[in-house]
């Protein structure tokens, strides 16, 4: 017999719930696994439910519907109601269940969960160890029960946190099970966040409405078993000058629950806390504002352009720090479920981001986390992009033994297409080598099949084809971001005269080792940190996990490699470098020469590699520090 499990069991009731055909490639954003997966957990539903009066329509390119009779579904999905959990689901379930009761016991969670009394007891130890850095205790009472202990505010902040981390199918669990404790329909809550937006001319996003709408609920049932959030007079008082505050008591009514005053500031936090794509809820003092005013001036001038050219940016700019200001300053969660692919694949930019952030925390009372960096970073290069990528052309030297109608037309087309790329001539094959002479060229297109060294060569049809003007893009997006920090590398230099020997002390310095893999190469030039235990020695794997998965995003100055992986694995602050005899092919998907690498082992906030590319820029050093073959030739790089 086939048993379903959770997730399978949550797709089809997905399923019932939708009149038209779904794509598997929904369905796996929906659920946040793959495709491959979707398509097994379709083949194992199919299979079950043909004991059922419920069909399982595939239609390729299409999508997947149930076809099924009215109250088949709500049969089945009775039977699977009792679900399985893994500990780590669980222990989430456990504090889920006894945040939302008054008090409860060791035997109604078991029951509802359908695991042993013991379990329940090691999954509370669990519990209670996750609740510690958030002073929230487990309290457990003899002829009472069990409940929690804290400060209210702290506590519906960590379900946030656990509500974000878990995956979309428990999330779609810890939904309806909270909709089970309330006395309120789902769209009550969606018709009052939608009148809160309509009278405050505000827009959220939709991951910014789903978290307000899944903190209302854990709120209303907090508030009915009489848990509420208390605030001083002296702070309701101030809140209720807020005009919001009147819009939100407005229309709180419609909800039916008996809400305080205190509830009332607690949800004009949220909603002031809340991502938006217009407008926003808060109410700024106008030193935050000047402060947000003085970011944006920073990132302007390291760019060099006139903010005026950009106000409807700016102004975007400034509702986001003003919103992430506010969510540090009340302790409200930021997540970014981009954070580590931003770090790798625009790590200079996120490094110049994080320096400007980093001058204005003492004087804003916060600490910008990893995650908060990574969406300022973000906006940083949406700038940078609408504002320095036509100062960059791409020179190609177009191969072809056809005729010249033939290279015309390749010639105009191109011109037509990607006219991001300046065409420097047309030779035949034959000629290359004396043209490559002539011309500095980015990369070369070729009508016919040619491999050259150390030059990139893309093969087109001379009538370029969609999948010609593809690949032709791909090399391009490559070059522009090598381009984009060599640009940014220029702004950020700055006079400083610490020599590259303060940052790669000699114990941490290899020079002239010949290698031909690169794999072996990374490390080899982590050894020194790993044998001083600066970084544990998964840290080296993972570094050659992020390059294979995204590529060579690092490799910004020619021939030279900055990598590193996820802090975690970092015991302290610390830099090393392998200088190889000679250049070696370095990445898996798109190979570049690599002579230098230097791993930055980085614990938490620091300017390793804006430091060591202003003194590796400066005139000279970098031919100096490729061509070094002594610790001696190091030192003498300032």
């Amino acid at each position: 017999m086939v048993t379903l499990n959770n997730r399978q069991i949550d797709i089809i009731s997905f399923l019932s719930n939708k009149n038209a055909h779904i794509t598997i490639k929904n369905i796996s954003k929906m659920f946040d696994i793959s495709e491959r997966t979707i398509r097994s957990d379709l083949d194992s539903i199919e299979y079950v439910l043909k004991e059922y009066n419920v069909c399982l329509e595939r239609k390729p390119r299409v999508g997947v519907k149930l076809n099924f009779e009215e109250g088949e579904i709500e049969k089945f999905l009775n039977m699977y109601e009792n679900k399985i959990y893994s500990a780590e689901e669980r222990v989430l379930f456990v504090l889920i269940i006894i945040m939302t009761k008054e008090k409860t016991t060791f035997e109604e969670i078991a029951e509802k969960l359908q695991v042993s009394k013991n379990t329940i007891i090691q999954d509370l130890k669990s519990a209670q160890i996750l609740l510690e850095k958030y002073d929230i205790k487990i309290k457990k009472k003899s002829y009472y029960g069990i409940s929690l202990d804290g400060n209210e505010d702290e506590i519906r902040s960590y379900l946030l946190q656990l509500y974000k981390k878990s995956t979309k199918y428990i999330q779609f669990d810890i939904n309806k099970y909270l909709m089970e404790c309330l006395k309120v329909d789902i769209n009550e809550i969606k018709s009052f966040t939608e009148s809160i937006e309509i009278l405050a001319s505000v827009k959220y996003s939709e991951e910014g409405l789903d978290e307000l709408e899944v903190l209302i609920k854990f709120s209303l049932c907090r508030i009915s078993i009489g848990n509420t959030v208390e605030y001083s007079s002296d702070y309701i008082n101030q809140q209720k000058a807020n005009k919001n505050y009147t819009i939100l008591n407005e229309c709180i009514n419609n909800l039916n629950y008996k809400i305080t005053e205190s509830e009332i500031c607690y949800l004009l936090k949220l909603f002031s806390g809340a991502k938006s794509t217009l407008g926003n809820f808060i109410t700024t003092n106008s030193e935050v504002d000047k402060l947000t005013t003085n970011i944006i001036k920073d990132m302007y001038e390291v760019i060099n352009i006139n903010p005026i050219e950009d106000v409807d940016f700016k102004d975007q700019m400034s509702i986001h720090l003003k919103v992430a200001i506010f969510r540090l300053k009340n302790n409200l969660t930021i997540d970014n479920p981009m954070l580590e692919e931003i770090k790798y694949k625009m790590s200079f930019i996120y490094s110049i981001t994080e320096k400007i952030l980093s001058e204005y925390e003492s004087v804003l009372k916060v600490k910008f986390p990893e995650s908060e960096i990574a969406y300022i970073a973000m906006y940083f290069d949406a700038l940078f992009e609408r504002n320095v990528k036509d100062k960059f052309t791409y020179k190609v030297l177009i191969i072809c033994n056809g005729g010249l109608a033939t290279s015309s037309l390749l010639k105009t087309r191109l011109t037509a297409m990607i006219p991001e790329i300046q065409i420097l001539g047309i030779c035949r094959l034959r000629d290359v080598e004396s043209s490559l002479k002539q011309y500095e060229v980015d990369f070369l297109i070729s009508t016919v099949p040619l491999v050259l060294d150390n030059y990139k060569v893309i093969q087109a049809n001379p009538l370029l084809e969609l999948a010609d003007i593809e690949k032709i893009n791909k090399e391009i997006f490559n070059r522009r971001y090598e381009k984009n920090c060599k640009f940014l590398v220029e702004k950020v230099q700055n006079k400083s005269q610490s020599g590259l020997s303060k940052i790669l002390p000699q114990k941490y310095s290899q020079i002239g080792v010949e290698l031909n893999d690169w794999q072996e190469a990374i490390s080899i030039a982590a050894e020194p940190l790993i044998e001083n235990k600066k970084i544990k020695r998964q840290y080296v794997n993972e570094i050659i996990k992020v390059i294979e998965t995204l590529g060579n995003y690092m490799v910004f100055i020619p021939e030279i490699a900055f990598v590193h992986a996820e802090p975690t694995l970092v015991i302290e602050n610390s830099v090393s470098l392998l200088v190889l005899k000679k250049p070696i092919k370095f990445g898996s998907q798109k190979e570049t020469l690599v002579k230098v690498i230097i791993v930055l082992a980085n614990k938490n906030e620091n300017m390793n590699l804006v430091n060591l590319i202003n003194i590796i820029t400066k005139e000279g050093n970098i031919k100096k520090l490729k061509e070094a073959s002594c610790y001696e030739d190091i030192e003498n790089i300032k």
